[in-house]
């Protein structure tokens, strides 16, 4: 029987992961493969409880659904900061946490609740283990999907606050004026790229 040497295996791997490059690299995208790609933001789990009810989660989460709700995210957290004092930073992954449940799962059709509403259920949700159980059924790639695209966002802004003395200022007064609890550690973050304008 046979061996194959070191390099004769070494150059059978080589040779079979240039023709699997070589077979996506020619694959030509068409219109029907774009669709049926994005057939996967269709697809649901099931997360079943004992008692016999369930709920269901998105397997994918969509790149536009995902803006949608860091928008909802964002205004909520401004409304927050101007009607109560600091928020944790425990307080805000909550928040974030639960806007993911609301758009990522089919325990309402709704999304556009009113600050006042989404406070009155967001505590409710906070003292529900289903809500925890629920959350931990999606897909920790999609959950990262989420805080990537939080930071391609705040990279963006960043940079265009770097070119425009106005914008500098705008986040500089919001930055004073929130109810961060970390608002130090984010003036410091902001210092390593931004002087802060001079009044």
């Amino acid at each position: 029987m046979s061996t194959k040497t070191t390099e004769e295996t070494k150059a059978t791997a080589s040779s079979k992961k240039s023709t699997k490059a070589n077979k996506i690299k020619n694959t030509k995208l068409t219109l029907d493969t774009l669709i049926q790609d994005v057939d996967k933001y269709e697809q649901l789990h099931r997360v079943s409880f004992e008692d016999g009810r369930y709920t269901e989660v998105y397997a994918c989460f969509r790149p536009t659904q995902i803006d949608e709700m860091l928008v909802s995210f964002s205004e909520f957290i401004t409304e927050y900061n101007r009607r109560f004092p600091e928020m944790k930073e425990s307080k805000l992954m909550d928040y974030l946490s639960l806007h993911i449940l609301l758009f990522f799962s089919t325990l309402t059709e709704r999304t556009d609740y009113s600050f006042e509403e989404k406070i009155n259920i967001f505590n409710k949700m906070l003292d529900s283990e289903l809500a925890e159980t629920i959350f931990e059924h999606f897909d920790k790639t999609e959950i990262q999907k989420i805080y990537s695209r939080i930071w391609k966002k705040f990279s963006m802004y960043e940079e265009m606050v770097q070119n425009n003395k106005e914008l500098q200022s705008e986040l500089w007064d919001y930055i004073e004026n929130a109810n961060l609890e970390n608002k130090d550690v984010i003036n410091n973050l902001l210092n390593q790229n931004n002087q802060k304008p001079k009044e």
